[in-house]
């Protein structure tokens, strides 16, 4: 029995479609950016996601949420925005989005990453998106296709775990194939 083929991609580049930050209010207090650690013994502030939908039912008892779109459902964390048919999730003790799972025609969005699936698990707190059902990740011309894709929101990486077909342009592999040993750590 052979190991699963792990593939990682590192996408270090800031997101081309981020937002420039607003002016702040006189009232304002300073914000960490998004890979900022917690002060020792304070726990991090979970990013809080906005949700848009045609149809939303939820249930006070459980703090069970089920949105349906009309066509999509939108969910957006800072500058990533996942979208699907429907939307399942649970809420925290505040009533923000803590976990979700969506299916249909499924869609991540991060600047100008695209990953598609068929069904993807969205974690607030651990800040992660997995996807199954036949992810793709594209980025620019490079596409990477495998079992389950794990997008690490905070560090910006791509788990692909058992990868079945990558195409990356010519260009960029004579490109890094020029690179000398040990440069771009």
């Amino acid at each position: 029995m052979t190991a699963p083929l792990l593939l990682l991609l590192a996408l270090a580049a800031p997101p081309a479609t981020a937002p420039a930050p607003a002016a702040p209010g006189p009232h304002a207090k300073a914000k960490p950016g998004p890979h900022a650690k917690a002060k020792p013994g304070t726990a991090a502030k979970p990013v809080p996601a906005h949700v848009e939908a045609d149809v939303i039912r939820y249930n006070w008892a459980t703090r069970k949420v089920t949105m349906v779109g009309k066509p999509f459902v939108t969910l957006t964390r800072e500058d990533m925005v996942l979208t699907c048919r429907r939307l399942v999730g649970d809420n925290d003790a505040t009533g923000q989005l803590a976990h979700a799972t969506c299916e249909g025609d499924v869609k991540l969005v991060r600047g100008p990453r695209v990953v598609t699936c068929e069904r993807a698990q969205y974690d607030r707190d651990a800040a992660r998106v997995v996807c199954e059902g036949n992810p793709l990740l594209r980025d620019g011309e490079t596409e990477a296709r495998g079992k389950r894709l794990t997008y690490l929101l905070a560090a910006d990486e791509v788990l692909l775990e058992e990868a079945v077909q990558a195409t990356v342009p010519s260009e960029q592999v004579e490109k890094a194939a020029r690179k000398p040993a040990g440069a771009g750590k």
